[in-house]
């Protein structure tokens, strides 16, 4: 399931010091724990996140790889995370 809603999942905050790909770690990882992303719902591609916030895609890819290795995400390759 791709996560279809009016508000964004993921903001991020230029005023703090807290690293975006922190922001969007913290985030995605609330969002598994408050049940809004349950298993089998997808998140957008590094590269589609990427673009939407205006930030580097290797920041998202970090925050991801953190995801993945906590076992928040599991990335299936063309299939998506």
């Amino acid at each position: 399931m791709i996560m279809q809603s009016s508000a964004p999942l993921i903001t991020i905050d230029s005023a703090t010091d807290e690293p975006y790909y922190r922001q969007i770690y913290g985030r995605l990882r609330s969002a598994v724990a408050a049940g809004m992303l349950r298993p089998g719902d997808r998140i957008p591609s590094a590269r589609a996140l990427a673009a939407e916030l205006g930030l580097a895609r290797g920041t998202v890819e970090t925050a991801y790889s953190l995801l993945a290795a906590e076992g928040y995400v599991e990335a299936r390759g063309q299939a998506g995370t």
